[in-house]
């Protein structure tokens, strides 16, 4: 995933962007990446789980970052952030669990400078079965991990399995997201589809 992540954050470098809001955050690990690649004059990363960004602050905090990276208590869906004060926002492998997805596309393009970027990275359903069964051993690990964490619901793994045959994703997502003021820059799948990348541009 580290991987993913990286690439996906070099499709940014040449726009620049100072000002980086990371949404659906979690422990940080896309604002440490996004600022050591992009290296902004600030990355706010916001999510709604305060238990999640406190280990995102030791992580931070451990990295002397602390003055770049801040965290912050925030719905997707309705952020007390101003409009136009971000040249980009990232959201990797968090907008499937959007309860409102028009709601935080229509948000995100609110606190977007006009074309700034929005870089989705999301998992994918699988086409081709031995990728299916390696994702769902990489799923289950990813939940053990997360789970020993945070003691997160036991039902984790079959919701993240579950969901992924109906969130939408690669043309459909496009649509959806063309319709709330976004167009397609650059799409990417990684590791035979598991993965894919959004590069949008508010308009």
């Amino acid at each position: 995933a580290r991987l993913w992540r990286k690439s996906s954050i070099k499709t940014l470098k040449k726009y620049r962007p100072e000002s980086i809001l990371d949404i659906a955050a979690g422990t940080g690990d896309m604002s440490i990446e996004s600022y050591r690649i992009l290296d902004p004059k600030k990355v706010l990363a916001v999510d709604i789980s305060t238990q999640m960004m406190e280990i995102g602050k030791v992580k931070v905090a451990k990295k002397g970052l602390s003055d770049y990276i801040s965290f912050q208590v925030e719905d997707s869906a309705s952020m007390t952030l101003s409009d136009n004060s971000f040249d980009a926002a990232t959201i990797a492998f968090g907008i499937r669990n959007f309860e409102k997805l028009s709601d935080s596309l229509s948000e995100i393009h609110r606190v977007l400078k006009p074309g700034g970027k929005l870089l989705i990275l999301e998992v994918n359903e699988p086409k081709k079965k031995w990728v299916i069964a390696l994702y769902k051993l990489y799923v289950r690990i990813f939940v053990m991990l997360t789970s020993a964490l945070l003691s997160s619901d036991k039902d984790a793994y079959k919701y993240l399995t579950k969901s992924m045959s109906f969130f939408p994703q690669g043309k459909e997502l496009i649509k959806i997201m063309e319709k709330h003021q976004f167009k397609l820059k650059k799409f990417r799948k990684f590791s035979f589809g598991v993965a894919s990348m959004y590069l949008m541009e508010s308009v």
